[in-house]
């Protein structure tokens, strides 16, 4: 026995169940699948085998019960006697036998919990044995049965059994009750011919299975083209390296014909293999991402579809171990499909379909265009104060605080402002301020006015600049629809504001955005993205009405925006979390390394150091604390990916789209680049909507690309670095930060705009002081 040939793709035969040993053997007597040695063994082992084995031990005893059941029952009306020989073939059609079909089932089902090739055995026949007694197969067993037969090597079979469903058995006219019409009868089919006969009506099990069976045979027949490898293929003595792919006996067979054409079967093959793998995903989109997703422990769901989820969860419920036993399936299919990921679409798209929502933190950055304008809100009296007919009030369902007018609920308030110290003058310094909440006395958002505007053009800070960009952020970072208003009222004390929303743009628009004297409006970006979100409110149903206020009334808000003039320099316009206010730390990371906990503070000590400075740091330590970390209120301004395990965590990376195209900065460093293979890397981008693989990998001196970064950083980014980076390929070249003057088309370090945020990858993982210096500018934190 020991010297038995077992294929790669097979499940090996009995073995103790501790120790590996193959002789001696004895069958535990409960469950009589599971063998060992000797009972110190068996005894080791009883507290991870007994809940397995009384199951199997309980389903058989109680199939027993059935069968003995049915078989004592009488004939009568609805039902002859002996059914077991006189109504074999339609055996579900009777109502008495439905009881033992299910026990027999459960029986099996609870054989495979068990991976040993007893078990499978037994399992696959009941099944078979079921299929026999049912032809019509109303459980839906022929989705079960070519993945077990592939588990225990019988390819063949399996071939013949998927192509007997895809031809007589897709017959609309093939009669199920007729037991004297051919059934599973084919034998021996050619598994190179085409694919043609697994037509559209092929269940998506089959199309797996079939997937697989040609992937093995494909990797099979490749392993031949080593020409000392043929020699031993009839060799009976020989023994294989266990090391190598041991080939099937159906690809043996195949080699074994006269006239063998090697090359020609491996490419039809590949091809089918190919053809089949998109055939599935246009079944199913799911299926090959969860197989692929070894986080996944796929469970039977209670209901399905046909193209969902749940459907894909069930077929791999039953498929997974055999695609788990075959030497390098899964690394291949998850190559070979990673271009097939469908981009995510992020939450709730399929219930918005078709609607525009207001969607905070991930919204286009829309020019007005003169269809609505702001209107003023005109209060009861002249001396009439915000706080008078706008109360601070509690908001149901979610017990938020906002301020609410007094005799209308769905009618809003919030306070803005803009300061600039130097204004007019050299090295101006503007800030900004929006409250919309002061149980604490606390300012809500505020930021340093950024130096390049929504549309890319760089300004110097002016204090009207830094009043208009106040009250765009008010209507930009909330949703305002979402907590049942109607209206927004923004009180602002700058006639500037009020004046041009209200009355003076209409002109300007009328006249091409220049004033009566002929004269460029000055700020039209902000001008113009002002009354952009002016209408896109006015779309969702939320009308937006300004009041000038008196300074007085408007105290938070300047305190707010003077204190934010000085903080640190804000360069790109974003409507990301940088504007947070006083009640977390406005500057926050999230670093996202669960392989490798601790990877961050040893490889990039200065980087931490300096974030800690500036804000705060926290460092998910798991799953659980990742997405914990990631859903809270306050969303990041930095999250730091410094290995895979996003690849096979599909909520943490779903959650990190999220907020990258809300605006939030992702920066892929440290053991990312090192630790994916093909597939997982393009699957990861391929779901952001990106077309990035993996490209070269060698030691270079790549070169900074000037034109592609910010000209306030060149001085904070070494010129050229020696390093050894995975570089990355399809990446459009203004994204590409960092790239060898010979290939221009690979980037060793990237940073490219997704949604609203920044998508930064160093392809480097030494940790040098280069890498900390790009990895710092892409986080905002150059000098």
């Amino acid at each position: 026995m020991e010297d038995e040939y077992i294929p790669s793709d097979a499940l090996g035969p009995q073995r103790c169940n501790v120790c590996d040993k193959m002789t001696g053997l004895k069958l535990c007597s409960a469950c009589k699948v599971v063998s060992y040695c000797g009972a110190a063994d068996q005894a080791t082992d009883r507290p991870h085998h007994k809940k397995a084995c009384k199951a199997i031990k309980k389903a058989r005893e109680h199939l027993e019960a059935e069968e003995a059941r049915l078989r004592a029952l009488p004939a009568d009306m609805f039902r002859p006697a002996d059914v077991f020989n006189t109504c074999v073939g339609r055996f579900w059609g009777i109502l008495d036998t439905r009881d033992y079909m299910r026990a027999r089932y459960a029986a099996a089902d609870a054989l495979l919990k068990v991976n040993t090739r007893v078990a499978v055995e037994k399992a696959l026949d009941h099944l078979t044995d079921m299929l026999r007694l049912n032809r019509s197969d109303n459980m839906g067993l022929r989705s079960i049965v070519p993945a077990l037969q592939l588990r225990l090597g019988r390819e063949q079979e399996c071939y013949d059994f998927l192509k007997w469903w895809a031809t007589t058995g897709s017959q609309g006219d093939y009669d199920w009750g007729d037991t004297s019409l051919p059934h599973l009868d084919i034998r021996g089919a050619d598994v190179l011919e085409g694919i043609g006969m697994f037509s559209r009506n092929s269940e998506v099990a089959h199309l797996v299975a079939l997937t697989l069976l040609k992937l093995r045979l494909f990797l099979d027949l490749s392993r031949f083209e080593d020409p000392d490898y043929m020699d031993d293929i009839d060799d009976p003595d020989h023994k294989f390296d266990p090391y190598e792919r041991s080939p099937g006996s159906l690809s043996r067979d195949l080699m074994r014909r006269d006239n063998v054409d090697l090359r020609s079967m491996t490419e039809k093959l590949q091809k089918q293999y190919h053809m089949l793998l998109s055939r599935v995903q246009e079944e199913n989109p799911h299926f090959w991402s969860l197989l692929v997703d070894d986080a996944i422990d796929p469970v039977v769901p209670p209901m399905y579809s046909p193209g969902t989820k749940e459907e894909a969860m069930l077929v791999l419920y039953y498929c997974k171990q055999a695609w788990e036993e075959s030497e390098d399936a899964i690394l291949m299919v998850d190559a070979d499909t990673a271009k097939l990921t469908p981009v995510y679409k992020g939450p709730n798209v399929a219930a918005n379909a078709g609607t525009a929502q207001p969607s905070v933190g991930n919204l286009e950055k829309r020019r007005g265009t003169g269809k609505v304008f702001p209107s003023i809100f005109t209060p009861p009296s002249p001396t009439s104060e915000p706080e008078d007919h706008f109360p601070l009030s509690l908001l149901p369902p979610k017990h938020v605080s906002r301020f609410v007018h007094l005799h209308d609920r769905k009618k809003g308030l919030v306070y803005v402002d803009g300061a600039c110290s130097n204004n007019g003058k050299l090295s101006p310094r503007a800030g900004w301020a929006v409250v919309y909440d002061d149980r604490y006395g606390l300012t809500d958002l505020k930021g340093r006015l950024e130096s390049r505007g929504p549309f890319g053009e760089e300004y110097e800070a002016t204090s009207n600049r830094a009043e208009l960009r106040a009250a765009i952020a008010a209507l930009r970072r909330k949703d305002w629809r979402d907590e049942g208003f109607e209206c927004l009222v923004v009180a602002t004390d700058s006639s500037y504001v009020v004046n041009g929303a209200t009355a003076w743009a209409r002109s300007w628009l009328r006249n091409g955005w220049t004033t009566s004297e002929g004269h460029a409006v000055k700020n039209k970006d902000l001008w113009e993205l002002l009354l952009g979100e002016v209408e896109r409110w006015d779309e969702q149903g939320l009308k937006i009405e300004l009041w000038r206020i008196p300074r007085e009334a408007n105290t938070e808000a300047d305190a707010a925006a003077k204190k934010a003039a000085g903080e640190m320099m804000e360069y790109e316009f974003t409507d990301g979390p940088a504007v947070l206010g006083s009640r977390a730390l406005r500057y926050k990371v999230i670093a996202v390394g669960l392989d490798h906990q601790g990877l961050l503070e040893e490889q990039y000590p200065d980087l931490c150091s300096v974030i800690r400075n500036r804000g705060s740091l926290y460092q998910a330590s798991g799953e659980t604390s990742a997405l914990q970390l990631l859903g809270l209120e306050v969303p990041p301004t930095v999250i730091l990916i410094t290995d895979g395990a996003v690849a096979r965590l599909t909520k943490v990376w779903e959650r990190i789209i999220d907020l990258l195209r809300g605006g939030v900065t992702v920066v892929l460093a440290g053991f990312f680049s090192s630790s994916l293979n093909e597939g997982q890397f393009t699957r990861l981008f391929a779901k952001i909507g990106l077309p990035w693989e993996r490209g070269s990998y060698h030691r270079a001196t790549v070169k900074l690309r000037h034109q592609s970064v910010p000209a306030h950083l060149h001085n904070s980014l070494p010129v050229e670095d020696s390093q050894k980076p995975l570089f990355v390929k399809n990446v459009d070249k203004s994204a590409i930060w960092y790239a060898e003057s010979s290939n221009p088309n690979e980037g060793a370090v990237v940073f490219a705009s997704v949604g609203n945020g920044k998508l930064g990858y160093v392809g480097d993982c030494s940790g040098s002081e280069a890498s900390t210096a790009i990895i710092k500018a892409m986080c905002g934190l150059s000098p």
